[in-house]
């Protein structure tokens, strides 16, 4: 929320630089916590993300760079550019976070084999400060900017979307990668030892999709792509507890994850396409406030649930809602078209 009012007026760089330093500070305090009491402190500097994917204050910053320095119509195909590094990154330290169960000889039993991943953290913090201070100069507004409020019409067309966001995040909240990994740890002991390369082999699939997601969105509409790809994914989370097996499983889970971010790059360039450029921080802000509180609601929602009912309640639940969110959503904006892709 500060980002949205500030960021801008503040400086990008500068902002990020700021970002970067806070996500080094919670990697070092959770490198060095001597008790989970301790290590709690550097969850309130929200660089920590428990899904696997980028939920800082980075994101709503980053957004507002890519569409400010993306050429003209090229702007969908920047964010799948933007999201399939991310997301390629993601996966090999999904791929590396295995390392500690290998170097222990098991799952680990102690914080202490956990440390020098929290290390590393740290240093990539230091990184992510410097190169964004090495940012031009082009990814700032251009001016001297005051706290830009957002027209009536964009604020009605944000508060719309970030409601309907809000619904597909606290969906999303109910299926986190933490509980998709407890589920298989859970149900199919088989998968214990291999969780690390699964989500690797996942986050390559989500990278990739992003490509073919700025293609859809260039030929067939960016709303379009959102909700018709983003409802078989969500068909996929339902069936997951449905199949028999491990491998039926985690084939349908890969099947899903294949598609189940395709709605990225094509929801942030339509957002960027329906509000002002100087709207944009604010916007973008807006929506991220948005998934990420209602996100934080849904494990507090299905822990009763799924003690009562079940873990494969959650795939249900978390399905479904999704699945109306992308009915909600074209039903809302099919008449609203962006300036440019």
């Amino acid at each position: 929320m500060l980002v949205g009012y500030f960021g801008d007026k503040f400086g990008r760089r500068r902002a990020m630089v700021a970002f970067g330093l806070t996500m080094s500070l919670a990697g070092l305090i959770l490198a060095v916590a001597p008790s989970f009491h301790f290590a709690l402190i550097a969850l309130f500097f929200g660089a920590m993300s428990p899904t696997g994917t980028e939920v800082s204050p980075f994101l709503s910053i980053e957004q507002s760079i890519v569409a400010e320095v993306a050429k003209a119509g090229k702007r969908t195909r920047a964010f799948a550019v933007y999201n399939l590094s991310g997301t390629l990154s993601a996966a090999a330290g999904a791929l590396a976070s295995g390392i500690p169960t290998l170097m222990a000889g098991g799952a680990p039993t102690s914080p202490d084999p956990l440390r020098p991943m929290f290390a590393v953290y740290s240093v990539l913090g230091l990184v992510a400060a410097v190169l964004s201070r090495m940012l031009p100069a082009q990814v700032e507004i251009g001016q001297e900017p005051s706290h830009v409020p957002l027209s009536p019409r964009s604020r009605s067309r944000i508060t719309r979307m970030s409601s309907l966001f809000a619904v597909d995040a606290f969906a999303g909240g109910f299926v986190l990668q933490s509980f998709i990994s407890l589920w298989f740890y859970t149900v199919y002991p088989e998968s214990r030892d291999i969780l690390g390369p699964i989500f690797f082999v996942a986050g390559i699939l989500t990278a990739f999709s992003f490509l073919l997601a700025a293609h859809l969105g260039e030929r067939f509409g960016l709303l379009e792509t959102m909700v018709f790809t983003h409802i078989p994914s969500s068909v996929f989370l339902i069936l997951m507890p449905l199949v028999p097996g491990f491998h039926f499983a985690l084939a349908i889970y890969l099947c899903r994850m294949a598609v189940s971010q395709m709605d990225v790059p094509t929801r942030q360039a339509y957002l960027a396409g329906i509000v002002a450029r100087e709207e944009r921080t604010a916007a973008n802000a807006a929506t991220n406030t948005a998934r990420n509180v209602a996100q934080a609601l849904g494990p507090f929602s299905s822990a009763a649930i799924l003690q009562s009912l079940g873990l494969a309640t959650a795939f249900f639940i978390g399905g479904g809602l999704k699945i109306c969110y992308d009915i909600a959503t074209y039903a809302t904006f099919r008449n609203v078209r962006p300036q440019s892709t």
